[in-house]
């Protein structure tokens, strides 16, 4: 029988300290009797275990094929789960940082800026066609033939959308000589 040894003995021998060995021991990762260690089987599951940790570390991924290499560089057991974690994490933390690049060179606008500035361009839509009633009444009432009537209220309506998407055009184009401008584009 070979001569058994305390934890902090083992620890002593293997470099470590005792509170890795009781760990290792809790985990199952080292064998004991009644507490005490055989040294040589010890030292041999010790390093087996530190190689097998070893190689389970995930490198760190490149830019492309990442998830499908995920599978293979997690360890196993219940570390998986923290580098699932990490890995998830700095995935998002990629995207929200290509998301900020591409804001800044332009590419993309907040979804708020779009929808305040589409909103003004309605109330402007809105006050053109609220004023068309105003201006149009007198020539109207001045016209006997129903269809005539119409199509002044048609050719009215016409121009007022006409206007407002040449408003449009004519910002996009401002925006977009701004950007040349700039050295941005």
């Amino acid at each position: 029988m070979p001569e058994l040894i305390s934890a902090e003995a083992l620890a002593k021998q293997l470099g470590v300290s005792g509170q890795a060995v009781r760990k290792a021991h809790a985990a199952g990762r080292l064998t004991s009797f009644d507490g005490r260690f055989d040294p040589a089987v010890a030292k041999i599951q010790w390093e087996a275990n530190r190689q097998r940790r070893r190689n389970d570390q995930p490198k760190a991924p490149a830019a492309a094929g990442a998830d499908e290499r995920r599978a293979e560089q997690a360890p196993s057991g219940a570390g998986a789960e923290y580098w699932d974690a990490k890995t998830r994490r700095e995935t998002a933390e990629a995207s929200i940082a290509e998301l900020k690049e591409a804001e800044l060179r332009g590419d993309l606008v907040r979804r708020a800026v779009v929808e305040r500035e589409f909103a003004s361009r309605l109330v402007a839509l809105r006050e053109s066609l609220e004023v068309l009633a105003d201006r149009l009444s007198a020539q109207v009432a001045a016209e006997a033939d129903a269809g005539r009537c119409r199509q002044l209220l048609r050719d009215e309506h016409r121009l007022a959308l006409a206007a407002f998407v040449e408003r449009i055009d004519l910002d996009a184009a401002t925006e977009e000589s701004q950007e040349d401008d700039d050295g941005l584009a």
